[in-house]
């Protein structure tokens, strides 16, 4: 929201500085994004006038120059050259004198155009910054003073304070609205609603004029609606130029601009209907049929459905309700009976028909975030008060105003107490009716009656704390920690396992990644999942950002390839990411299932299997927890190079084809496993195991085995026969080859043998080992290699 200092004087009256205002503003949950001066230099104004033309002659020496005089109030006339020719002498016209600084940064010097001295320049709308027009000079109104500062009289010179406003403060979205907030932090006194109401003069009766009728209350609680006559339709005054030039819009004619600046002065969008081409004279507000055309005022020819409100007329839509009108209702140079619409739309309806048409307007982003419904009759006010006064227009008597029952404010408590005890100050009660009288609230019932502007958001004894604490200054609350007998904060133990695994992943090499929770349908295809795969049961999203991202993933991995290869684009020529985040299931309930998951990747250099199972391995012995992994198949993984990782986990290598499809040209590995299971088997108390002095005795075996006997079986038999003595088996060789025979393989185990009360003897280790040999050939007919 930019906000013009100069308009914002009209309805709060300050002696503070332009940054001290808006830095006030920052502290105060209104985000500044910047300040910025517009049009000439605050320092330079003394030498814009307002002038009068008293001779234009055609310049002797150039058919499209005028050689003028021009009174400045200086006594002598002074002579300026100008090349416009949209006035005569009488003009009163505004005046740079040599010296002055253009907006441009332009000095204006004393020259000699053709031979003819120019004392001066007549400045036109563009050369001030108050909008595009150049054809002409700017000719003023003949009442005001010659030699007067044209600052005076004309916004030539403005500050604008540029604010972010969040989605829950749409009463902010309009200057009167920031004048208020100013209002209440420095306790300064604030302005009537602007608007006076002007005495119609028109003929007949509203009713007369139009009819209207609403077919979905639900989308559009209320609809107001005034008519003029006899309105002339041309350019704005500078005045009005400006002020919507320096609030980043751009003039198009007095009409649509006094619409526009009612939105920007009091936050409700209206818009203007050339009523002689409202078909009927009728205005339905109602759903559009099923693909009804519309063309819009952007020129663009649109499609609608049965969700989109439509303002119609007997025939077809004049306006898509909330976000643009048609170019069949649009007002024009001949336009002289205008009716001025201010309504109340549904904000969801609007912000949903405005995703759905690639449709965002000043107006829809006012209306989707909620707007007041009992706000219509001050713009209308107001918008009434400018027509008669800039146009021309006769006000007719009467207005539309379509409403059902309109919702009361409610009241709010709000305890000292309470206030206290949430903010840790004790505040004055004075300081608080001040603050809260000066927001708009009203005290009735030993609580607060909320401003209707802020129904929407400010329901609850705690937000009437936020209003106090943010106007009164967070800076004044107090640095302190709160007692522990009040508050003991600790991470709970999920927290506490989830940073281990961090903290392990991150020793290991890995980076952790945060990528979006959305996924994209195809990649269901992508991966080979079959139809009957329970990943490919996602939860849809109902106003998906893209189609990319309709879906809520039930994987994680996917989106950390997307990151790895966004890194391997930019050189690097190996990446290991990770990542820990929800994936979503459908439940039974109103909330999804989400379990929490582990992902990581390996891709280029050092990508594989085996190298990203060790970084696993660190995972598990930093939790306390033995690994264990059988081999598995994924659609999507290398057959031969994937495990189980159990229970319910998987790791290995992408199928080259998979990769190839999500554009990879390297290798690749991958790993994603629930974490609630993995904690589960989490000692929260680790037994201390004595350390053992004597040495241990280390003897190698080979056995030959069916080629489809996994070694994690192997190793797991190795442990229960071993008994107490066998301190640790690992494989440490997989061999195949034809001199083993058709479909068998020798794996190496290295086993450790160690006692805790003795140095053991070669016999008893070697005891140990033939109970192996003769478990591995009782239950794997296992072979032993010599």
């Amino acid at each position: 929201m930019k906000v013009p200092v100069s308009w914002l004087r009209d309805y709060v009256t300050f002696s503070r500085s332009v940054e001290e205002v808006a830095d006030r503003l920052n502290m105060t949950g209104t985000a500044l994004e910047g300040l910025h001066t517009l049009g000439v230099s605050p320092d330079g104004l003394d030498s814009y006038r307002i002038g009068r033309v008293l001779t234009r002659e055609q310049h002797p020496n150039a058919d499209r120059l005028s050689l003028c005089t021009v009174d400045v109030g200086e006594g002598e006339p002074r002579q300026i050259v100008c090349g416009a020719s949209n006035f005569e002498a009488g003009a009163t016209v505004a005046v740079v004198l040599p010296g002055g600084t253009l907006p441009d940064g332009t000095v204006l010097r004393k020259a000699k155009l053709r031979g003819s001295e120019s004392d001066g320049m007549m400045l036109s709308e563009r050369e001030l910054g108050l909008s595009d027009e150049h054809e002409g000079i700017m000719v003023l109104g003949d009442s005001l003073p010659v030699g007067a500062p044209l600052s005076d009289y004309v916004p030539i010179s403005d500050q604008v304070i540029d604010l972010e406003i969040t989605s829950n403060r749409p009463d902010c979205l309009c200057v009167y609205g920031v004048a208020r907030e100013v209002s209440a932090v420095f306790d300064l006194d604030l302005a009537p609603w602007p608007g006076i109401e002007p005495e119609p003069t028109g003929e007949g009766t509203v009713d007369e004029y139009v009819s209207v009728r609403i077919d979905e209350p639900e989308l559009c609680p209320r609809w107001s609606g005034r008519v003029f006559t006899d309105v002339k339709v041309g350019p704005s005054p500078p005045w009005l130029k400006a002020r919507l030039v320096a609030a980043g819009m751009r003039s198009i004619s007095n009409v649509v601009d006094i619409t526009n600046y009612v939105m920007l002065a009091v936050g409700e969008p209206t818009h203007a209907f050339d009523l002689d081409r409202v078909a009927g004279r009728q205005i339905i507000v109602r759903r559009a049929t099923e693909e009804e055309p519309i063309v819009t005022l952007d020129g663009q020819a649109r499609i609608l459905d049965t969700e989109t409100l439509v303002i119609a007329d007997a025939e077809k839509p004049s306006a898509i309700g909330g976000l643009m009108g048609s170019e069949w209702s649009e007002v024009h140079g001949g336009t002289t009976t205008v009716l001025m619409e201010c309504a109340n739309f549904d904000a969801l309806s609007c912000y949903r028909s405005s995703v759905r048409l690639g449709l965002r307007t000043e107006g829809s982003t006012r209306w989707e975030k909620g707007l007041d419904p009992h706000l219509p009759p001050r713009a209308l006010a107001l918008v009434s008060q400018l027509m008669v006064e800039l146009c021309g227009a006769r006000l007719v008597p009467g207005t539309v105003d379509v409403h059902g029952e309109l919702p009361e404010p409610p009241v709010a408590p709000l305890r000292p107490e309470r206030l206290k005890r949430m903010i840790g100050i004790d505040y004055a009660p004075e300081e608080v009716t001040r603050i809260l009288t000066r927001l708009g609230y009203t005290a009735e019932n030993g609580g607060w009656r909320v401003p209707t502007w802020r129904a929407g958001d400010a329901v609850r004894e705690i937000d009437l704390v936020e209003e106090v604490a943010r106007v009164a200054g967070f800076e004044r609350v107090p640095a302190i920690l709160p007692g522990h007998e009040d508050v003991s904060g600790r991470l709970d133990r999920q927290e506490r396992l989830r940073r281990r695994v961090v903290h392990a992943l991150l020793g290991a090499g890995l980076t952790e990644a945060v990528t979006v929770t959305f996924s994209d349908p195809a990649l269901l295809d992508t991966l080979r999942l079959p139809s009957d795969d329970p990943r490919r049961d996602a939860i849809r999203v109902r106003n998906p950002l893209g189609a990319d991202q309709a879906l809520m993933r039930t994987l994680v991995f996917p989106r950390v390839l997307d990151s790895a290869a966004h890194n391997l684009a930019h050189g690097r020529p190996g990446v290991g990411l990770f990542e820990i985040g929800n994936t979503y299931r459908p439940s039974d309930g109103e909330v999804p299932d989400q379990p929490l998951h582990l992902a990581a990747v390996l891709v280029g250099d050092g990508a594989g299997f085996f190298e990203l199972k060790g970084r696993l391995e660190t995972v598990y012995r930093a939790l306390g927890v033995e690994l264990a992994v059988e081999a598995t198949s994924q659609p999507f993984l290398h057959p031969g190079r994937a495990a189980l990782v159990v229970p319910e986990g998987f790791i290995g290598e992408l199928d080259p084809m998979v990769a190839r499809d999500l554009g990879l040209d390297v290798a690749a590995a991958v790993l994603e496993l629930p974490l609630e299971p993995l904690f589960d088997r989490v000692v929260d108390v680790p037994v201390y195991r004595d350390v053992v002095s004597f040495p241990p005795v280390r003897q190698d075996i080979a056995v030959v085995v069916e080629r489809n006997v996994p070694a994690g079986d192997l190793v797991a038999e190795v442990r229960r026969a071993g008994g107490e003595l066998l301190g640790d088996v690992q494989v440490f060789d997989v061999y195949e080859g034809l001199q083993l025979g058709e479909n068998r393989k020798s794996v190496a185990l290295h086993l450790v043998f160690q006692a805790s009360d003795r140095t053991l003897t070669n016999a008893e280790a070697d005891a140990q080992r033939d109970s192996i040999v003769k478990a591995l050939t009782a239950r794997f007919d296992a072979q032993l290699r010599s």
